[in-house]
């Protein structure tokens, strides 16, 4: 959803999930140690772990549960390189657009306003850069996808709700409380892994200059 003021974001203890300059939330794979406090505190339980991978294997590969948790970052390899994110590009329909938030609002307003719609997303967990827009009331179309869980027996994540009321786990006593109590973990965390990449790019850098004298010689 990427949340304008994302919780996952402020309440992950090792401070890997970052805002792009798309606005995307991000994890960063390479540091992420699958702990899901991202996932407990997402209101749609976006984020997923995949176990048996990343920097957990390396430090502690005996203990089960870890892994890196992943979610959608806009497709930020593709945007990088100027190209459109994969849903969009691979939708049939045409129906997903990109672009920028304020003129993507504009447009989910005026096409509500012209089919007589609602809007999913501007508003919920404090607003999110994902909008939504249809002709069937969002409430219904949560009400039809609990019933298709229920149906099939379905209890497992990745399959979001689009309930009306969503509160931001950061407007609330438990999240502010959580939130004071892992920013200066976090800070720590974030500063270990920033100088790691300042050092490894040294590293890599001296490495390479090194490469290029003997190729010189």
């Amino acid at each position: 959803m990427h949340c304008l003021d994302a919780p996952c974001q402020k309440l992950c203890p090792f401070g890997v999930i970052e805002k792009t300059k798309h606005g995307a939330v991000k994890i960063d794979e390479n540091f992420c140690m699958g702990g899901a406090k991202c996932r407990a505190v997402c209101s749609w339980d976006i984020p997923q772990r995949q176990a048996g991978v990343g920097l957990y294997m390396q430090l502690v590969p005996e203990l089960a549960g870890g892994g890196v948790m992943y979610k959608c970052d806009m497709c930020a390899d593709l945007l990088k390189e100027g190209k459109s994110p994969a849903c969009e590009a691979a939708c049939p329909k045409g129906a997903i657009e990109f672009g920028p938030y304020e003129q993507i609002r504009k447009k989910a307003y005026e096409r509500a306003k012209e089919i007589g719609g609602f809007i999913y997303g501007d508003v919920e967990n404090s607003g999110t850069l994902t909008l939504y827009v249809s002709d069937v009331p969002f409430d219904k179309i949560d009400e039809a996808i609990e019933a298709k869980k229920k149906e099939e027996n379905d209890t497992r994540f990745g399959r979001p709700h689009m309930k009306s009321e969503v509160e931001n786990m950061l407007e609330t006593t438990h999240g502010y409380m959580l939130a004071t109590l892992i920013a200066p973990i976090a800070g720590a965390a974030a500063a270990g892994i920033t100088a790691y990449k300042v050092l490894s790019g040294q590293k890599k850098k001296e490495g390479g200059e090194h490469c290029e004298a003997k190729e010189e010689k």
